[in-house]
């Protein structure tokens, strides 16, 4: 069971990274959405973002008739696009039949030479992954969300403003499709890192999923990006008589700061533990 809650954590630390690299970049495509003038604004500042850091929180509770899930994650991450590189470190916590796990994690991901390199870790034990190219997190491809202008077209502006880090935002909402949400998020992310056992797996992609976008009223960045699968995935159950309540299933990442991150480098103990493991 360890060696299986590895490769779940594994696969936790590099879709979370993936989702803090990407997210910032949700207007990449999306000139023509709703409000188009503040969207329009956003796009053209986020151009010119080179770093930006933010936190990453995940809330999932479920249970059936004999068995409870949880898994509870909170990481902070930094991030830099020229050269691109990411760092990530924080808890996660899984509690699954009856089993409870709790673990350190750190990542870095940055590219050497031609390869992208993935350093993670877990209770100071340290994995190097290599792929050719970008590495999952490392490229930010705002093509990626070109599939989801017609849902955020529909979103609407809230009447009143929010306050994310203090600072008072305008509020986006609307829904977006689960294509588009696996677009954006990853398929490892909607299901739990394999840990939600959905009654119908292809129906993830046509199901409507809240999705909330603050933008800070100064700066006109993203400010903070919610997700809420709860009452979806509730519906989604009780549509195929499965006796499973989904208590929570939220995603949340706030952006705290942009242009204010250094280099992320890996440190050498750190690639001498992954070279010795």
């Amino acid at each position: 069971m360890r060696k299986s809650y590895r490769r779940t954590w594994r696969c936790i630390m590099a879709a979370g990274m993936t989702v803090g690299m990407t997210a910032v970049f949700l207007t990449g495509c999306g000139r023509e959405a709703a409000p188009k003038k503040l969207m329009h604004t956003m796009t053209e500042r986020l151009a010119n973002v080179e770093s930006f850091t933010n936190t990453f929180e995940m809330d999932l509770k479920m249970e059936d008739v004999v068995h409870y899930t949880k898994v509870t994650m909170d990481m902070t991450m930094e991030t830099t696009l020229d050269p691109k590189a990411g760092h990530a470190k924080g808890q996660a916590e899984v509690v699954m039949r009856g089993t409870t796990l709790n673990s350190e994690m750190e990542i870095y991901q940055v590219e050497e030479g031609d390869v992208a390199a993935t350093y993670s870790g877990m209770d100071d034990l340290w994995v190097k992954e290599q792929t050719n190219g970008a590495a999952s997190g490392l490229s930010v491809d705002t093509d990626l969300f070109g599939e989801m202008t017609d849902s955020i077209e529909e979103f609407r502006l809230a009447e009143e403003t929010v306050t994310v880090e203090e600072q008072e935002c305008y509020e986006l909402y609307g829904d977006v499709t689960g294509e588009d949400l696996i677009g954006l998020l990853g398929s490892q992310m909607i299901h739990g890192f394999g840990l939600v056992e959905l009654p119908d797996e292809n129906a993830i992609p046509n199901l409507e999923i809240p999705l909330t976008l603050d933008i800070y009223k100064e700066e006109l960045l993203p400010a903070r990006l919610i997700v809420d699968m709860t009452d979806v995935l509730n519906t989604l159950y009780d549509s195929y008589d499965e006796r499973t309540d989904v208590n929570d299933f939220t995603i949340e990442l706030v952006f705290k700061d942009y242009d204010r991150t250094g280099e992320i480098v890996v440190p050498q103990e750190v690639i001498n533990a992954a070279e010795a493991g």
